[in-house]
């Protein structure tokens, strides 16, 4: 039928305007998440560096990252968990999780001793015990340090106390241990007797590697929508 495009002739006018309409709109919406990232790490520079005061657990609404807590409870020395691979210094070694014990029927609180380098051999660890008594707590709302993949196994010693753990879930610390825990941990204050290294001041430059990140997603929005606009005024004149 005369007037009529073809098929194949529609496709290649419609296809490649739509996947840069699409490839742009999803440039700089990466580029605004970035940027909403790096206000994130802002904020959570800024409330560690305020000094604000220590929240009761019992009212602490939202677990915001290095937010001041004070707990009371009694630490469970006999079950801890050693969370492998973590690497501070240029050295390996271990987080010390230690379950607080908050109320017999409320979820356990894990506790964030700090870091130990590894021995000469697996077996050589440091002094693991802690008072067992009813205690004040202080310290800062942490998380379990992340993996994006773990290879292997969650735990290399599921029968033995203290467990060795490569980046568990708290989920899986919870199955461990027998009994339900909070979804986030604790980090305790430095001084807090019974710890090891702790050093919880969060990355500086988290918001600027953000910040570059948002500006090459722009710069990627920017380059479609230039090379979009160039293939337009380049069929428009060759018409």
């Amino acid at each position: 039928m005369t007037g009529e495009i073809p098929d194949n002739e529609l496709l290649r006018r419609i296809v490649p305007p739509l996947a840069g309409v699409v490839l742009a709109v999803a440039f700089a919406a990466l580029g605004f998440w970035q940027i909403e990232r790096a206000g994130e790490k802002k904020s959570i520079a800024a409330q560690f560096d305020a000094n604000a005061p220590y929240t009761q657990l019992a009212n602490l609404e939202a677990p915001t990252a290095y937010r001041p807590v004070e707990a009371r409870g009694r630490f469970l020395g006999e079950r801890q968990v050693l969370i492998d691979n973590i690497v501070r210094g240029g050295r390996i070694g271990y987080f010390v999780i230690t379950p607080l014990e908050i109320a017999p029927q409320e979820p356990l609180l894990l506790v964030n001793r700090g870091w130990f380098p590894k021995g000469s051999s697996s077996d050589e660890r440091p002094d693991l015990s802690i008072d067992g008594e009813w205690q004040s707590v202080r310290g800062r709302v942490g998380f379990l340090p992340r993996v994006g993949i773990r290879s292997g196994a969650g735990f290399a010693n599921p029968g033995d106390w203290p467990r060795v753990a490569v980046y568990p879930t708290n989920e899986e610390l919870g199955a461990q241990l027998g009994r339900a825990v909070l979804p986030y941990v604790l980090l305790l204050d430095q001084d807090h007797p019974g710890g090891y290294a702790r050093d919880w001041r969060p990355e500086q430059a988290g918001p600027m590697r953000h910040y570059g990140y948002a500006f090459q997603w722009f710069a990627l929005c920017a380059t479609v929508i230039a090379l979009g606009l160039w293939h337009y005024r380049r069929g428009s004149m060759g018409k």
